[in-house]
């Protein structure tokens, strides 16, 4: 499996930061000339939640170099040998792979709308179709099951922590991007709320 998983990860989150956040950010700056990254400018309880969604994906790296590296290193992350089964590894790369699919579809469709974080400065349109008929939160979906995958693959101390902390901090956030679109869209956001599910 490290065979493998030597291969895979590297590939995997260059696929996923180039594609869902550089590609994309990009794109999404080329089109509107605005900057979708919003995480730097939000106070408050944003700021707090922003700082630690700016630190997740880089423990996640660091997770992947030190497993990278021999072996003795990964014993430094706390690994739980008792999880570290081949069904369970292929459920967390079958989460993973899912995850990537599911965020990359949903930031497509979003399209100028997409953000990372509440953009109080500049409206947005509401999308209402495709992942989103089903889910009014499609890429946080994508990110749970992202991180989840990622725990069950190489179960350690660490990925425990990341696991842990994305899952809380993303039902913080859901509340306040459901706000601000209550705010924004008013009645056809709480229709829209009344028939579609916050999560699938």
């Amino acid at each position: 499996m490290r065979e493998f998983l030597v291969v895979f990860l590297p590939l995997y989150f260059l696929c996923f930061f180039g594609a869902a956040f550089l590609w994309r950010s990009w794109r999404t700056w080329k089109v509107t000339g605005i900057n979708p990254y919003t995480l730097l400018k939000n106070p408050g309880v944003e700021q707090v939640t922003n700082t630690y969604f700016r630190l997740l994906p880089l423990l996640s790296l660091a997770v992947m170099v030190v497993y990278l590296l021999p072996p003795s290193y990964y014993e430094l992350l706390g690994p739980l040998r008792w999880l570290e089964h081949a069904p369970l590894q292929f459920v967390g790369i079958t989460f993973m792979c899912v995850a990537l699919v599911i965020i990359i579809v949903a930031q497509g469709q979003m399209g100028n709308s997409w953000r990372i974080g509440v953009d109080y400065d500049n409206p947005t349109a509401f999308v209402q179709h495709g992942l989103f008929r089903y889910s009014r939160n499609p890429i946080f979906l994508g990110i749970m099951l992202s991180v989840s995958g990622l725990f069950l693959l190489l179960p350690n101390g660490l990925t425990l922590l990341i696991m842990m902390l994305d899952l809380a901090l993303i039902q913080v956030q859901i509340r306040l991007e459901e706000e601000h679109l209550a705010a924004q869209h008013g009645d056809t956001y709480a229709r829209y709320c009344a028939t579609v599910r916050r999560w699938f």
